[in-house]
């Protein structure tokens, strides 16, 4: 052995007599453990080897996956890899680390299937002499989980033959189902009917009307390095808007992207492919190709494109592609997004598997394990009823998203030191909206055509229009300004008509506003001043966020002065709604011609509203002066 790595050395134990003798000259006889990847460089054409000898291996079992993982995740890793010879042959790698005394299969979660990497007729022998030189000759550790491992890994398939001293450690729960395409022998009646589907055709034709359409893939780094960053940016947009964390929220997630790509490109086995319209991004998929098989592992559109369906026409071109060059297999990976149901004829059954330690502790833990193991059909079963009624899955969602908005505040203002405040706030809110609340605000108004400051700026304040995508990112990472359980009402607005504009001085958010359509402004502006201006076009702008205890006339004066030139050329009037506790505000109204037209106070019992009140100012105390 080369200097620095450790090793432990364990005999072949003593099978009992379920587990069949290998076939041929080779037994394995003695098991390595490697705490050093450089051994495991040294063992990757091995590690190919043996990875080719199965005609069914995925291509997360590959070294170079394997490699691009360790490249990016092992520093937060110990290697406890196993290697088993027979000889000086090697016939048998486990791919292990260890963190915080847990040790799992290398690669794992990201990899969607694991599994040990050996010839199929040493696959026993292999299992059991890693696993027995694990229980006896690998310290520190406290729980081994083998995640994401299919029915027809090895692991799966040989666990029973294993000895009865390692079956009592050994623990197997279901863990779900991949929903994939199986081609068999009727692979062109099967591309037929998915590509032929009338719904999906409609959409596509939609966006070709719309423009150019393009889709093409990218195979080495150079080429993809323009395109990763708008895929994880709406990779994260897309799971934040129904209440998930994005698996590329890291930087070691998005670097192990980039480093696949390096290490699977050469040999095509990665496909990283992008949607486009007139030349504009609309979908990106990620998926490997092994073995006559491919996986989408990754997938998203851009929200703001939500119109066009990018993500459906992205799945026939996906599929498309599948059809040219795809002989066996096509799987969708894990998740468990309903579209899946639509493409799919089979649903293939996944475990995970438990190896706990010798002793009165690992006992104890495999009983739980066992218990876990009856009630988890249960489980299953009360969660697949939930997913097959839509209304149920929608309160589920909204209840996890409101769990995880409230979450984030609550977060959010400890790390400001405003725990207490923020819980009299929600207390208050809570309130209002059940029980009772009432709001009061004035009303300016600015004529349509009236003579207004100049346009102004100010160094590091800048006004931008929020788009969907917007929203959902300032929801994520703000959730004390737009709580994740709003993003539907959001949208709602978007698509009403509405514009939603965020004020940001030096880059960090100081002031959030609507700016509503004229129909909204004419409900909002009170029946007086609607039957009064019902032919007058209109624009309602409301705040509905801004930062304590920071100096927000700089950036009010800008987002007034933007608005204002944006409605100059529509002849539009503007009505802008002003709480009593926004002093600068009222003050900018007044610079810039505002006049305080009326007062309104609306009251909510039990969630509904209940009253307004209307008091319009007599046509003589129309001043700015007067008004402030």
């Amino acid at each position: 052995m080369k200097s620095g790595v450790k090793t432990s050395v364990a005999e072949a134990p003593r099978v009992c007599d379920s587990a069949p003798a290998a076939r041929g000259n080779l037994q394995a006889d003695r098991c390595e453990l490697v705490t050093d990847f450089r051994r495991l460089e040294e063992l990757a054409s091995d590690w190919e080897r043996l990875w080719e000898s199965n005609t069914r291996a995925e291509v997360f079992q590959t070294f170079a996956w394997n490699r691009a993982w360790w490249r990016s995740f092992g520093h937060n890793f110990k290697l406890r890899s196993l290697v088993v010879f027979a000889g000086e042959e090697v016939v048998g790698i486990v791919p292990l680390v260890e963190r915080d005394e847990r040790i799992q299969f290398l690669g794992t979660p990201e990899a969607d299937y694991a599994d040990i990497i050996c010839e199929e007729r040493l696959a026993v022998e292999v299992l059991t002499l890693a696993l027995t030189t694990l229980l006896d000759s690998v310290p520190g550790w406290k729980e081994c989980s083998f995640l994401n491992l299919s029915r027809h890994s090895r692991l799966a398939r040989h666990y029973r033959e294993q000895p009865r001293a390692i079956r009592r450690c050994l623990h197997c729960q279901p863990a779900g189902r991949l929903q994939t395409i199986i081609l068999r022998n009727q692979r062109e009646e099967v591309f037929k009917a998915l590509l032929g589907k009338q719904h999906t055709r409609r959409l596509q034709n939609k966006l070709r009307k719309a423009g150019q359409l393009q889709f093409r893939h990218f195979e080495t780094l150079g080429e993809a390095e323009r395109y990763l960053p708008e895929f994880f940016r709406q990779h994260f947009r897309r799971h934040a808007a129904i209440g998930r964390e994005s698996s590329f929220n890291s930087p070691e997630a998005r670097e192990f992207i980039r480093a696949l790509i390096e290490e699977l490109g050469p040999s095509g086995q990665v496909r990283f492919g992008v949607l486009e319209l007139d030349g504009r991004p609309l979908a990106w998929e990620l998926g490997f190709e092994a073995n006559g098989k491919f996986l989408l592992y990754q997938h998203t559109f851009d929200l703001d494109a939500s119109h066009y369906t990018p993500g459906e026409v992205l799945l026939w071109y996906v599929l498309d592609y599948a059809r040219q060059h795809i002989s066996r297999e096509v799987d969708f990976g894990r998740g468990d997004e309903l579209y899946k149901d639509r493409f799919t004829n089979y649903s293939r059954e996944t475990f995970r598997f438990f190896l706990e330690p010798r002793g009165l502790t690992g006992r104890i833990r495999g009983f739980v394990r066992s218990l876990q193991t009856r009630l988890l059909p249960w489980q299953a079963k009360a969660v697949q009823i939930a997913k097959s009624r839509r209304l149920t899955l929608r309160a589920y969602r909204a209840l996890r998203m409101w769990m995880i908005g409230t979450a984030g505040c609550i977060r959010q203002a400890r790390k400001n030191g405003a725990l207490l405040d923020y819980c009299w706030h929600a207390t208050k809110e809570a309130f209002g909206s059940l029980v009772w609340s009432r709001k009061s605000f004035q009303v300016f108004a600015a004529e349509a055509g009236q003579d207004r400051p100049a346009p102004s700026s100010a160094v590091g304040v800048e006004v931008d229009a929020a788009q969907f995508g917007d929203l959902v990112e300032l929801a994520w990472e703000h959730p004390e300004i737009l709580s994740l359980n709003q993003l539907a009402r959001s949208r709602k607005r978007l698509n009403d008509g509405d514009c939603a504009y965020v004020v940001r001085e030096k880059s960090q958010v100081v002031s959030v506003w609507w700016a509503s359509s004229a129909a909204h402004a004419k409900a909002d502006a009170g029946s007086a001043q609607r039957d009064r201006d019902a032919a007058s076009p209109a624009v309602a702008i409301e705040e509905f966020w801004h930062a304590q205890g920071r100096d927000l006339s700089v950036a009010y004066r800008l987002l007034l002065t933007v608005l204002t030139s944006e409605t100059a050329g529509r002849k539009e009037k503007i009505l802008v709604h002003c709480e009593p506790d926004q002093p600068e505000l009222r003050k900018e109204l007044g610079r810039q011609g505002f006049l305080a037209r009326f007062r309104t106070t609306r009251y909510r019992v039990l969630g509904r509203l209940r009253h307004e009140s209307i008091r319009e100012y007599p046509a003589a105390t129309l001043s700015p002066c007067k008004a402030l």
